[in-house]
């Protein structure tokens, strides 16, 4: 089976294979989108013959950890054929990825997966607790009167000032948000491709934008999609503005993260919410990934062993000194007990603060004094991530 990159001649057989193995066909404007997609990706084929029997796209995509805006590789539209199935295309496809993934400075990685054990075992892990909400709307939140300055406009009756407005405060507040994806053009014009229904509200204070969401409105549910907000007034602000919809809506659906305290302020929080783990991610190359770090507090000079089968360029003990400064070490050159030694899977989860490095150390069935779990701890920012974006 020969895996290669796929020329723009057999992009419909890149078509026909999502539409076969997916569960909506694509058409219209989902359809364009993909298209974008394949021709702007890294699409990977497995071939049989000149037949497509398999593929992967590459998105180049962005993704900040810590403060630090990071090349990433967005992992999607991972299919075979049936009867191609079991005979090793997608762990090809994936090995591939990697390879590809590290040649263009994509030293990060994000997937949604079908199965999390499937990509688990290709070094992918779980990184985001997602929290679904529904409001019914006798428990919407109140939080007074007051007149808030909010401007609205959506795909089909756009503002260009305003969405121009929307478009740089979501990248402010993604470039200082741990797991935030930058958006380009290209991203907002999917967005618009997948969801041309949506509406957007910005709240204003002294006519700077401190907040928006981007919202539907269909068979009395208000969803939200997007809730960008710099501090508690804007929030609040928006939270008015959802709830005036009370007369034609009779629940209000969202999404946020499981560690946002969500609620809090709310007089009834006791409605239905439910926890979605549904992102993973990966350091596809370690030693430029730790090289622009941004570390916390570095007390004492680090050691880390890493496993990584389907990368072994990432194999190697990695020795972290005050400075922030990476360098790989001999085999023999520092005792165990003084060395975490991780998988790259929990590696990862760790370094984009997921897992605390006593998690890590518990889930790699790993032993490291407690002195060196402290100052593991102190070098690592404890903020989780969240990562909202979907490919």
């Amino acid at each position: 089976m020969n895996i290669q990159y796929v020329p723009a001649n057999d992009y419909q057989q890149i078509h026909r294979l999502r539409d076969y193995c997916f569960p909506n066909k694509y058409s219209c404007a989902r359809r364009d989108d993909f298209h974008y997609w394949i021709e702007h990706s890294t699409t990977l084929g497995a071939y049989d013959g000149d037949k497509v029997v398999g593929q992967l796209l590459i998105l180049p995509l962005n993704m900040t950890i810590h403060g630090e805006n990071y090349e990433m590789g967005g992992i999607g539209f991972v299919a075979t054929y049936p009867e191609y199935r079991q005979q090793g295309i997608i762990k090809k496809l994936m090995t591939a990825s990697l390879k590809e993934m590290r040649q263009h400075g994509q030293t990060i990685s994000v997937l949604a997966p079908f199965s999390v054990s499937f990509y688990r075992y290709f070094g992918w892990e779980l990184f985001f607790d997602k929290l679904h909400y529904a409001i019914p709307n006798s428990q919407f939140p109140h939080f007074g009167k007051q007149l808030d300055v909010v401007k609205r406009m959506s795909f089909e009756w756009p503002d260009s000032t305003l969405f121009e407005a929307i478009q740089q405060f979501h990248n402010a507040q993604a470039s200082v948000t741990n797991g935030g994806m930058l958006r380009d053009a290209a991203w907002w014009k999917r967005i618009e491709r997948r969801s041309p229904e949506s509406h957007f509200a910005a709240c204003f204070l002294e006519q700077k934008i401190v907040g928006y969401i981007r919202y539907t409105i269909q068979d009395g549910i208000f969803t939200i999609h997007d809730f960008i907000v710099k501090g508690h007034l804007a929030e609040q602000a928006l939270w008015r503005f959802i709830t005036s919809h009370a007369a034609s809506v009779h629940t209000i659906e969202g999404i946020t993260a499981n560690d946002s305290h969500f609620g809090f302020n709310f007089e009834n929080p006791q409605f239905l919410k439910k926890i979605i783990q549904d992102v993973m991610v990966r350091i596809v190359d370690a030693f430029a990934f730790m090289q622009r770090y941004p570390w916390g507090e570095l007390q004492q000079t680090l050691y880390v062993r890493l496993e990584d089968h389907f990368c072994p360029w990432n194999e190697h003990i990695y020795m972290i000194n005050k400075d922030g400064d990476i360098s790989i070490i001999e085999e023999n050159s520092i005792s165990e007990k003084h060395m975490l030694t991780l998988p790259i899977n929990l590696f990862s989860a760790m370094m984009v603060g997921y897992l605390s490095v006593k998690d890590a150390m518990t889930f790699a069935n790993k032993e490291l004094g407690d002195e060196q779990v402290r100052y593991w701890q102190q070098a690592i920012p404890a903020k989780r991530a969240a990562f909202y974006e979907y490919f």
